[in-house]
């Protein structure tokens, strides 16, 4: 039905933009993300439309972050949840640990990183995300 209803809101409109409209579906650690594309030489008035499906792993865009940017497991599972707008005390709910704990391991993130705020983390790990993971979205 999800499927559905996002096909009848966006085929309509979908010719116009630049960006192809996405669906994210949730499902635990991970989740699929939906594309609509328009076919091209296929058929002359348009009417044909691919739908790319990707699924993207919360798990292994935190394994590839952890590689890549030297930081422990905990500290790229904490700064992954800053990447999607988290605070503190989300973090400590989702981990199961305290806000000071998330709040710890992010300060150790930021020497690693050599930056001083929490966005500049965020930028950080998003350019490094992009790079390893181009589909990753937020």
């Amino acid at each position: 039905p999800a499927v559905l209803g996002w096909l009848r809101q966006h085929l309509p409109g979908t010719a116009d933009r630049i960006e192809p409209p996405v669906l994210a579906i949730e499902q635990g650690a991970g989740h699929l993300n939906l594309r609509l594309h328009q076919q091209t030489g296929h058929d002359d008035d348009g009417d044909e439309w691919m739908i790319v499906m990707r699924e993207v792993s919360d798990t292994a865009v935190i394994e590839a972050m952890s590689l890549s940017l030297k930081l422990t497991a905990r500290e790229a599972e904490v700064l992954y949840w800053v990447v999607k707008g988290k605070t503190n005390r989300d973090i400590g709910e989702i981990l199961g640990s305290s806000p000071a704990t998330a709040k710890k391991h992010l300060e150790r993130v930021y020497v690693k990183l050599g930056v001083e705020t929490r966005t500049a983390a965020a930028g950080v790990a998003m350019k490094r995300i992009r790079e390893l993971q181009p589909q990753f979205e937020i």
